[in-house]
């Protein structure tokens, strides 16, 4: 859709461009009648985010003490241990008893970045949020208020919880920040805004980029997979080990809460950087031991050197460097754009293992563990080896491959021939949705529109935000 209207110049009215702004006029429409029902919805859903986050967590909390043998529930103790929880679902480090503790688990933070994100959403689509301009009060105070509350959270801790206020409102509020605007891009035109000020080829290229990253993740959890059915049996004598079967559950759910950081050292493992827990490290071609707590899933790690087939999994993201390529083959044009492609593609997925490298890392208290480090840049390079070396060679060696759509080609080169697109559609045409009217036309019909909507009998309050999904269809001309 996006390449159409670059090509074409975009379709006009009249004299007017439809890429150019409307007239304020004609754009207003009627004025909003209840501007106060939407204020407070904003106001209570951008307050019901941390609030939802806050029980999540006190509810797991609870789960978790209630099932755990030798254990009282006491539900204030519950509610003061959400404190610190909630910090740990926005990547906030935490001090326990004097030691550090800031490798925490990304599955909650995947979960929270999810919840932002439909409630940015859901209040731009109630709130009728159309223009990008309209896109920042949401993520700002989006971001302001998880900030706030995360510094608060951080100063109310006590006993043998603390955390910076700073970092807190730092972390808080940029983690808010990013989902807020990943909920509002598509509605708020940010993706539009993005595309018409890059190349055709750099937009495509980020898309490809963005499947890249799933195929990373992919490999990743295949990597961890196979560890999980190889360490099958010393998972399950970790469990037996823990005693009773709270504390089995418990084991196994905080496990689980680490299983995005699992994948990332899957494929760490896989692009040859490996990661280092402590005194340990693990390298397809090389390892050393070293202590680790006794939890379910640090037992799919290896207890003696490196085995001969671990060279196998070297393969791994040479395949995902030659999907890369593939894909990009499919992109038609000149050779130099495809390369492009393929380099825009790479660095985006390096640029996504960088982050979640930096992030997944920190300090595991005083102990013998002490620091966990996926090696950032060394894994950053490597996986920008991996994925563009293969890719550009069969990029250059494997020549296009044809699109299935002739027409593919003249979107993505933006060459167009003039029976190709004709600028002016025939107004008497079934398919058309609306006719190409004269500005002149069209501005002076708006007093005789806004007496009709004057006319109209006034919108309930409770049916201020119904609003279909599709766009409606321009008004025909009546002359």
């Amino acid at each position: 859709m996006f390449e159409a209207v670059r090509s074409s110049g975009g379709a006009t009215f009249g004299r007017v461009s439809a890429l150019d702004p409307i007239p304020h006029a004609v754009a207003a429409g009627p004025s909003d009648r209840k501007p106060g029902l939407r204020r407070w919805l904003f106001i209570a859903v951008v307050g019901a985010v941390p609030l939802i986050g806050f029980l999540a967590v006190a509810a797991l909390l609870a789960l978790v003490v209630g099932i755990a043998s030798g254990t009282s529930f006491d539900p204030l103790l519950v509610l003061m241990a959400a404190l610190p929880g909630w910090l740990m679902l926005y990547q906030s480090p935490l001090v326990i008893s004097g030691a550090p503790l800031s490798v925490l688990p990304m599955l909650p933070t995947i979960g929270v970045v999810l919840l932002v994100a439909a409630a940015s959403a859901f209040v731009a689509r109630r709130c009728r949020l159309r223009r990008p301009d309209q896109a920042w009060p949401v993520i700002a105070t989006m971001a302001l208020v998880h900030a706030c509350v995360g510094a608060l959270f951080a100063m109310l801790l006590g006993g043998p919880f603390s955390a910076v206020p700073v970092e807190a409102f730092l972390s808080c509020g940029l983690t808010a920040a990013i989902a807020a605007t990943a909920g509002v891009a598509n509605r708020c035109g940010l993706f539009y805004l993005l595309w018409e000020r890059t190349d055709a080829y750099v937009w495509t290229g980020l898309r490809i980029g963005l499947l890249t990253i799933a195929t990373v993740v992919a490999a990743g959890a295949f990597v961890l997979l196979a560890g999980v059915v190889l360490a099958a049996p010393e998972m399950a004598a970790s469990m037996e080990r823990m005693g009773g079967a709270g504390d089995a559950v418990g084991a196994t759910v905080l496990s689980l809460l680490y299983l995005p950081n699992a994948i990332l050292a899957g494929w760490s493992f896989a692009a040859g950087s490996g990661f280092a827990i402590g005194a340990q490290t693990v390298q397809p071609l090389n390892h050393a031991p070293g202590p680790l707590p006794d939890l379910p899933l640090l037992a799919v790690l290896p207890h003696d050197g490196p085995a001969v087939w671990w060279s196998v999994v070297l393969l791994l993201p040479l395949l995902v460097g030659m999907f890369l390529g593939l894909v990009a083959r499919r992109v038609p044009g000149p050779l130099v754009r495809r390369l492009v492609v393929v380099l825009v593609a790479a660095g985006v997925a390096t640029l996504a293992v960088l982050i979640l490298a930096v992030v997944a890392g920190g300090r595991l208290g005083n102990g013998p563990i002490g620091d966990v480090s996926f090696h950032p840049v060394g894994l950053a390079l490597a996986t920008l080896c991996w994925l563009a070396i293969p890719a550009l060679a069969m990029t250059w060696l494997g020549g296009a491959e044809e699109p299935d759509d002739p027409a593919l080609a003249a979107f993505a080169t933006d060459a167009f021939d003039d029976e190709d697109i004709d600028p002016e559609p025939d107004p008497e045409s079934p398919e058309e949705d609306f006719d190409y009217t004269d500005l002149d036309d069209l501005v002076s019909e708006i007093p005789v529109a806004r007496a009709e909507s004057d006319a109209e009998p006034e919108v309930e309050a409770d049916e201020f935000d119904a609003e279909p999904d599709e766009e409606e269809s321009a008004p025909r001309d009546r002359g």
